[in-house]
């Protein structure tokens, strides 16, 4: 018997080398999308990292500052100081639910 020649590497390379095409074309594209997500999340964590600045400014003059604590309890309970009006507005979509 002969060892396979030309012939049989006719038949194989063809398919070897459209598997070896197919997964470096897929690899590209997980790259692709895996770098894309990557910079989402960067950009989600810098928008967090700016509302935690936001945050610890708010909770550090709730502890200092007497007028930031009075005007955050009149804002979360809705109340007024002697001497303010208070109005309070109906929701933007409250005619809406009457069509």
């Amino acid at each position: 018997m002969r060892p396979p020649g030309r012939r049989a590497l006719l038949w194989v390379l063809p398919p070897l080398a459209a598997l070896i095409g197919w997964g470096w074309w897929v690899g590209l594209v997980a790259e692709r999308e895996t770098r894309r997500e990557l910079a989402e999340l960067q950009a989600r964590r810098r928008q967090l990292e700016r509302a935690t600045q936001v945050l610890a400014r708010e909770v550090s003059a709730l502890k200092l500052e007497p007028a930031a604590r009075e005007r955050a309890a009149r804002e979360t309970l809705d109340v007024a100081a002697p001497g303010e009006v208070l109005v309070i507005l109906p929701p933007r979509d409250a005619g809406r639910g009457a069509r």
